[in-house]
């Protein structure tokens, strides 16, 4: 091999080892995200459970959290195991790096040597003259005197390869350990979280069994939620239907027909709505979904089930409801017990937000999009929960379509 294929071989191999590892960077950055997200979600858990602890009773939202919390916390689990397997390839795949490495240093020592031994039997003028001057021409004898340069600018270069090649090398050693502690503190954090999902299986089993003792004041409960959630969908519907029954009589009076009888400007408003689906922001800055949309089965009894026409959101003290879109406030509801509610028209489509302790808006104001609209009311048990809900005409619609992933 000549001295140029030499230097050649040796640039290509620190552009090999370069580029080994892209694939390795990104998938750990990804499991760093969803690490990281998995972590929020418990430190949001936490502080709703917290603010339900607040009243000694027993309740079935701690229950509700408590499930989703065990949820997360075994997520949090995978995920460390995830880490700890991306860890062991990245270890392998570092023992590798470091082989090649120290297999690449040996091949250029043996190489550095035979250069030195060729310059010490060359190393006087004289015989350097005579290896000149015994070419058979002129050309020849040219080539012979280049040669032994690059020899020499060969060495000093070979003597920086071996010199950067062990500083390579002493680098990835000092990764490999760093990867190896890592791994070491993940398995450790992994023996935290199991311990800490155990205490919460078995805070789980008796607060269920707790809850479990008094099945006729569940009963009640969930009537007394029936009876408000039948009042207060009346209402909705009443209100829809005079609304609708108001936009045709204007239509017809301007001679302009489309959909429920809407004005254009209305019509503009539903089609950016829908446009909006699956993008709309949620009616709290934070929260989690407590209550789905439809039939329900009971946390507690499971031969128990409910009906939702929204959904519900537990979020913290304090949380203000606010407009998920621009609208008009088409009426405030007040409920049994003094409860509030705010249905708000955007065209055809309509937005509720109930369970509210005061509104700040009155019929037939405008709001915008992220309008704080009304404060939620936190009862006996420590519990903030927002009840949505999101029609279309008078169809219920699913709102955990319409609102954004968290």
């Amino acid at each position: 091999m000549t001295i140029k294929g030499w230097k050649l071989n040796s640039i290509l191999f620190f552009v090999f080892l370069i580029g080994i590892s892209p694939s390795f960077s990104q998938s750990k950055s990804q499991l760093k995200q969803k690490k990281a997200k998995i972590q929020k979600e418990l430190r949001k858990l936490n502080g709703l459970l917290g603010e339900t602890r607040t009243n000694k009773r027993k309740s079935e939202i701690q229950l509700l959290i408590l499930n989703k919390k065990i949820g997360v916390r075994k997520d949090l689990i995978v995920a460390i195991d995830n880490e700890v397997r991306f860890i062991n390839q990245e270890i392998e795949h570092q023992r590798v790096f470091i082989d090649t490495l120290q297999s690449k240093l040996q091949q250029l020592r043996v190489q550095y040597t035979k250069m030195v031994q060729f310059a010490y039997r060359n190393r006087n003028a004289t015989n350097k003259l005579i290896f000149i001057f015994s070419a058979d021409d002129f050309n020849q004898a040219y080539k012979r005197l280049k040669y032994i340069h690059e020899i020499a600018e060969y060495r000093e270069y070979q003597v920086e390869q071996i010199k950067t090649t062990q500083e390579k090398i002493k680098e990835k050693i000092d990764e490999l350990e760093e990867k190896k502690e890592r791994k070491i503190r993940l398995k450790e954090n992994k023996k935290l979280e199991f311990s800490q999902l155990q205490e919460e299986q078995g805070e789980r089993t008796s607060l269920y069994n707790a809850l479990r003792q008094d099945e006729k004041k569940l009963k009640e409960n969930i009537n007394k939620k029936k009876k408000e959630s039948q009042k207060l969908n009346a209402a909705i519907k009443k209100i829809i239907e005079r609304e609708i029954a108001e936009a045709k009589k204007r239509a017809e009076e301007e001679k302009r027909k489309g959909g429920i009888g809407l004005t254009p400007k209305t019509v503009k408003l539903s089609k950016d709505f829908l446009n909006n689906k699956g993008k709309l922001p949620w009616p709290v800055t934070r929260g989690m979904v407590s209550g789905k949309f439809g039939n329900q089965k009971h946390e507690v009894y499971e031969h128990l089930t409910t009906i939702n026409n929204g959904i519900d959101i537990l979020t913290n003290k304090g949380t203000k409801a606010r407009a998920v879109f621009n609208g008009k406030v088409a009426a405030v509801i007040v409920l049994p017990g003094g409860k509030k509610a705010v249905l708000i028209q955007h065209g055809e489509f309509f937005t509720m937000y109930s369970n509210l302790s005061k509104v700040f808006v009155e019929k037939g104001d405008n709001v915008s999009t992220q309008e704080d609209i009304g404060a939620i009311i936190t009862d006996d048990n420590g519990k903030t929960e927002i009840h949505f809900e999101i029609w279309q005409g008078n169809q219920k619609q699913n709102p955990s379509l319409w609102i954004a992933n968290k």
